[in-house]
């Protein structure tokens, strides 16, 4: 498991999320969509109704770890360090 503070540009160790029935929904859908090819090079996001807040999710899997140049500086710095 990985999680990106994308605001500081870091890692971080913990965190909690607070969704909406529905949010929880499309979560788990997508995530349903992305488990189905879990090598393809996909994501998805969930966004808060007004747009101000955002979830950002992928599957990350040993092969995809060991070809970071499909994710940008920081994802590698981030995938890479652990």
């Amino acid at each position: 498991m990985r999680i990106i503070d994308l605001n500081k540009k870091c890692s971080i160790n913990a965190m909690s999320i607070y969704l909406t029935q529905n949010e929880a929904e499309q979560f788990r859908d997508e995530l349903n969509r992305l488990l189905k090819v879990p090598e393809a090079n996909e994501h998805f996001h969930i966004y808060e109704d007004d747009m101000s807040r955002e979830i950002s999710c992928s599957i990350i899997t040993e092969k995809k770890l060991q070809n970071l140049k499909r994710y940008n500086k920081l994802e590698q710095m981030i995938l890479g360090g652990d």
